[in-house]
């Protein structure tokens, strides 16, 4: 049986960090089940971003604004968004990105990704790499998990 989610009807869940950050969420596809694909919506009130500046070093993303309207970072690179706006952030430090609502309502948006594990995520304002075991279980249990500041090391180096 095909299963179907109405983002006007589900339960979302809220969170938030300090004045900067908050959002509501939507899981909308099953990261256990094994698909390929993943999918998420977020809801963004204005004046906030729903994470902090980040590239996926192995998925691809694309998102998809159903409403409200922001402004899109991609390195040092500003755009703004609206509703109906399509974006591909491929995988790569390059492409690190941020979305802020700079609107007057809330900034809804789907975000569309690959899902493959392990899932590492580069933080280029704050100097950490994010590592996951699995795609979509951020601040989750995992065994092989965590946020690291990483210092630039030959690859010999400490092996001797």
């Amino acid at each position: 049986m095909v299963e179907k989610i109405n983002l006007f009807t589900a339960e979302w869940k809220e969170s938030s960090h300090g004045n900067k950050f908050q959002r509501k969420h939507l899981g909308l596809t099953d990261v256990r089940a094994g698909h390929g694909l993943g999918c998420g919506a977020f809801s963004v009130k204005p004046g906030k971003r729903a994470f902090p500046k980040h590239a996926h070093l192995a998925n691809d993303e694309a998102i998809y604004v159903v409403s409200g309207q922001g402004k899109l970072i991609v390195g040092e690179e500003e755009s703004s968004l609206t509703a109906g706006d399509f974006i591909l952030l491929p995988r790569g430090a390059e492409f690190a990105h941020v979305f802020i609502n700079d609107g007057n309502e809330d900034l809804v948006y789907l975000c569309i990704s690959t899902m493959n594990s392990p899932e590492v995520v580069q933080y280029p304002d704050s100097g950490k790499l994010g590592v996951l075991e699995s795609v979509g279980e951020w601040g989750s249990e995992a065994s092989i998990s965590g946020f690291y500041r990483v210092e630039k090391a030959g690859y010999w180096d400490g092996e001797e």
